[in-house]
């Protein structure tokens, strides 16, 4: 019992405001909320995404809940099945509205109504209005319906990920009828660094800033780059903290080796999972599932029988096996950076019939075994 009780103290002090307001009210037991906290840090997106897909909650609820904690009106229901204004995306381009979490409804006068996602960039959003002169009025969705708002109004891919959320709340029917088919990632366009730039450098300042876009772009030109000193720095970082450095340097530097997808991290990484400190740890379990698309929990034993076994083998390797992984998250993760490596799709979905995703994924391994083998692996 006071094993139990020390447990539940430990996780209500790692649960976020919002998720420990949640459980206040009664919406979500608390095991559901650290179970959705912990979702959240390793596959990313919204703690509301995550609380919805382990069917902590029904939308209605969440989203009922979630806006009396957060201080912004319920978007009316009918507003959800509409376009909007087709004039809307002058008023705010896409990739200021996914950044922002806010996608424009309609304005009159100087007055603009936008949908915003629960963990919207709320200074962002009204710093962004006041250069414009505008007033804005938010209205709450939870993030699988800003997603669909997104594609209404910009074209922007649905992912799979949120594709399949929202055919649980409305149908499969009807979700692939309200995305268009826009379901799978376009081909991203190399965004060019400026003249004399270093993407190290550039990936870095990103890093710093939040700017998701900038450390994206940066990251293609680091691509064949993992042997730059500043790269391996990241891995140095680790190294000190595994001597006692502190845990907010070391959690920076394993989000970058994710983001640099550098696989000979795997080992270093692998150490920090047993420190004892529950920050790294889970930095560290992050930073191994996005490196691997696999998911062997915090006891090093196994991720370490893992690399003897796979750590030989090219790393996108690793991904074809992912397509095959039994959890939905992991073959998603999978997919979507095979997709940016190549720019092909082969008609693979992460949510299709295990049957169907065979196919698409032996497709992906000729792609490989016939052009792919020269590419950095």
């Amino acid at each position: 019992m006071n094993d139990d009780r020390g447990l539940r103290r430990k996780a209500a002090t790692s649960l976020s405001e919002t998720a420990r307001a949640l459980v206040r009210r009664g919406v979500i037991a608390p095991e559901a909320a650290l179970e959705a906290e912990q979702r959240k840090k390793i596959y990313g997106g919204g703690l509301d995404t995550a609380l919805l897909e382990i069917r902590a909650s029904d939308e209605e609820t969440l989203t009922t809940h979630l806006s009396e904690i957060i201080g912004i009106p319920l978007a009316a229901t009918s507003t959800l099945a509409l376009p909007g204004d087709p004039a809307a995306g002058t008023w705010m381009d896409g990739a200021t509205a996914e950044k922002l979490g806010a996608v424009p409804r309609a304005k009159q006068g100087d007055t603009l109504e936008v949908l915003v996602r629960p963990e919207h960039d709320h200074d962002g959003l009204v710093a962004w209005a006041k250069q414009r002169s505008l007033l804005v009025e938010p209205s709450l969705v939870l993030e699988v319906r800003f997603r669909v708002a997104l594609c209404a109004l910009f074209g922007t891919p649905v992912p799979p990920r949120y594709l399949a959320l929202l055919a649980k709340l409305v149908g499969s029917a009807t979700a692939r009828a309200v995305v268009g088919g826009r379901t799978h990632r376009e081909k991203p366009t190399p965004t060019p660094l400026l003249r004399g730039s270093d993407p190290t450098e550039t990936y870095l300042a990103a890093a710093r800033l939040g700017d998701l876009e900038a450390r994206r772009s940066a990251l293609r030109h680091l691509s064949h780059r993992l042997r730059d000193p500043r790269v391996v720095a990241f891995r140095h970082a680790l190294e000190q903290k595994a001597v006692g450095a502190d845990a907010t340097a070391a959690c920076g530097a394993l989000r970058a080796l994710a983001d640099l997808r550098d696989k000979n991290a795997v080992p270093v990484i692998v150490e920090l999972l047993d420190k004892g400190d529950e920050e790294v740890a889970a930095a560290a379990q992050a930073a191994l599932v996005a490196l691997t698309c696999e998911d062997l929990g915090r006891k090093p034993k196994r991720w370490i029988d893992w690399w003897e076994k796979m750590g030989g083998r090219p790393r996108i390797e690793w991904l074809l096996d992912g397509l095959a992984h039994r959890t939905p998250e992991l073959r998603l993760l999978a997919a979507n950076e095979l997709y940016d490596i190549s720019g092909e799709y082969f008609g693979y979905h992460y949510d299709l019939p295990e049957r169907d995703r065979e196919e698409a994924r032996q497709r992906w391994i000729a792609w490989w075994q016939s052009q792919g083998t020269d590419r950095s692996g």
